[in-house]
């Protein structure tokens, strides 16, 4: 279903609009602002569904406020002041349908209440933050028909992803543009892989500083039939999940707008993990992201050190990216490698650093089955020799 917007203005004449149908408009991207909460679990019962949703929509901001109190404060959703619902409509500068079932009386949705910045900032302490996350690379898993894909230009649940959050809201996500080195790179096998190394070395090449994994399975029943969709949304290297949801369109018609519903569902997981403080990035995976431009090294033992050198590094598959950071790793002398490019299939590029001459770096790396080809400007390591 698609995402609606009712503007708070037009709150107070609620139930002849929604009679009449002209208080909806297709809504901005509003659901990850800093003031926005999304997310909202309402189910109200009245004598007409028209009621019922009149009071699930007045009912949504009080849920909101302690959110995004305890968002912007860093205090507890209890610590939140109460306020009227006069005091919270006048903050209000609309009210966000992401899902919505009403029939018989009853209204089932989901919700979401975007807060004008200046009128609720006036409400907030002194030394608010506005909560946003570290970079965060995004990974849209699809699994269709017992095949894996993340950033197929025809993927429609990574072109879901592509238009919707973004990063103008509470997380900052990173998604790459779908080029055959990203698909190779961040496969579906490598989005729920936990090794260390290779995330090292995706996010050195993404300028990332955590992983969020948006999986989705879809079911087709029969062709022009209902679309199932399970959707997961998972964080970190381990990818562990945060939650699970199932949509069902009922026609391929519906199938972008559950993919969007879904896109928004996660997104509020994500937001809230955020709040929640879980999603911190592992010391770990920041060792190997040191900045490129690091001073000189200074050697007094009588020779000039061999400092700073870009190195290329022929990297046919995953396995031998994995040997050469080992090697590379657990060889004394070796300060700092950063990656500047990453190309699995490819030629991959880095920054080495190291305290020793040049005849001591070839010595080492010849040890660990490794050859340093070529000269200052033009060095290649490969594996042999």
């Amino acid at each position: 279903m698609s995402k609606f917007i009712v503007r708070a203005a037009l709150l107070a004449a609620l139930p002849f609009l929604i009679t009449r149908g002209s208080a909806q408009e297709p809504a901005p991207d509003v659901a990850g602002e800093a003031f926005s909460v999304s997310g909202i679990e309402v189910d109200y019962y009245a004598d007409t569904s028209e009621e019922a949703r009149e009071a699930a929509f007045r009912a949504a901001p009080r849920q909101a406020w302690p959110r995004l109190w305890a968002r912007l404060t860093g205090d507890s959703v209890e610590d939140a002041p109460s306020m009227s619902d006069a005091a919270l409509s006048a903050m209000i500068d609309a009210i966000v349908i992401e899902d919505e079932r009403f029939g018989n009386g009853r209204y089932i949705a989901t919700l979401g209440v975007s807060f004008d910045r200046q009128r609720a900032g006036r409400r907030l302490p002194a030394g608010a933050r506005v909560l946003q996350s570290e970079p965060m690379l995004l990974i849209p898993v699809l699994s269709e028909a017992g095949a894996l894909s993340t950033f197929d230009p025809e993927s429609e649940w990574y072109q879901a992803w592509r238009e919707g959050p973004g990063g103008r809201g509470v997380v900052d996500y990173i998604i790459p543009s779908g080029s055959a080195e990203d698909r190779i790179v961040l496969n579906g096998w490598q989005a729920t892989r936990g090794n260390r190394r290779l995330w090292r070395s995706a996010f050195g090449r993404y300028g990332a500083d955590n992983v969020l994994t948006a999986e989705a399975r879809i079911l087709r029943t029969y062709p022009g039939g209902p679309i199932t969709g399970t959707f997961t949304g998972r964080y970190g290297p381990d990818a562990r999940p945060l939650g699970s949801f199932t949509l069902t369109a009922s026609s391929p018609g519906e199938y972008l707008d559950m993919l969007g519903t879904a896109v928004n569902r996660i997104n509020a997981m994500y937001v809230q993990a955020l709040e929640e403080g879980m999603l911190e990035t592992e010391e770990a995976l920041r060792v190997n992201l040191a900045a490129l431009n690091m001073p000189a090294v200074e050697i007094d033992d009588g020779f000039e050190g061999l400092g700073s050198i870009n190195v290329s590094v022929p990297t046919p598959d995953a396995t031998s990216w994995e040997r050469i950071e080992s090697a590379l790793g657990s060889m004394p002398g070796v300060e700092n490698f950063t990656l500047t490019s990453f190309a699995i299939g490819g030629m991959t590029r880095i920054e080495l650093r190291y305290s020793g001459s040049e005849d001591e770096l070839r010595g080492a790396l010849s040890r660990r089955g490794l050859f340093l080809a070529g000269g200052p400007g033009n060095y290649r390591l490969a594996q042999g020799g």
